[in-house]
């Protein structure tokens, strides 16, 4: 069932002490994309963090393998319905496959724009789907039992998947994460948010969420 990949109604609790705005959501089926994990650089390598690797959304982080909305056929979360889609790209330009991993994802139904200084917990809104997307969203769900949640991304979703902010901005370094660099649940990344823990200078646009699921 979708309950399996994380897709059903939440109600959020306090995050951190600080009260948040009564929302409730809920993770949609957004698709796939090929890539390779990478080790976390210097700056996140300390005994107290406990990364180990880095698993982020957006290609700023770690690049994907095949870029799909380059070629046209990403959806509206910008990403491939399928799998097969990814498979079809990498046999084109004769991609290197070793050492990629196959990524599943689910995402928030909301969003919450900011300025990437000030976040407003009144004005989480509905998702605005990539203008340019290529394809309808039609996503092939996988099969109970073949992935693994790793954990939640927030992304800065423009008309692609611009930032991984935990990362690529370095929250990561006042925000716990898990050894993937990312969020342990999605009330903390809802949370997180609106205690505005990306407000210091972050990517301006409109702030999401992604689970993210290794494909096993």
């Amino acid at each position: 069932t979708l309950s399996n990949y994380g897709v059903g109604h939440v109600r959020y609790r306090p995050y951190g002490g600080i009260a948040r705005s009564d929302v409730s959501g809920q993770m949609i089926p957004a698709g796939y994309l090929l890539k390779r994990i990478v080790s976390p650089p210097g700056w996140l390598v300390q005994p107290a963090s406990g990364i180990t690797d880095i698993c982020s959304v957006s290609a700023c982080c770690i690049d994907d393998v095949v870029d799909v909305q380059e070629a046209g056929h990403h959806n509206g979360f910008g990403v491939a319905n399928d799998p097969d889609v990814l498979t079809s790209l990498a046999n084109q330009v004769d991609a290197d496959l070793r050492d990629a991993s196959l990524f599943y994802y689910t995402a928030y139904e909301r969003e919450l724009d900011s300025n990437g200084w000030t976040f407003d917990p009144a004005n989480w809104q509905s998702r605005t789907p990539a203008r340019s997307a290529g394809v309808a969203d039609n996503v092939r769900v996988p099969d109970a039992g073949t992935t693994t949640l790793l954990g939640y991304d927030v992304v800065v979703f423009g008309d692609f998947l611009e930032h991984s902010p935990l990362f690529c901005n370095s929250v990561a370094e006042h925000v716990p994460v898990n050894a993937h660099c990312l969020l342990k649940s999605l009330d903390e990344a809802v949370g997180a948010i609106d205690a505005g823990a990306f407000g210091d200078g972050c990517e301006e646009g409109a702030y999401t969420i992604f689970a993210v699921y290794r494909v096993d």
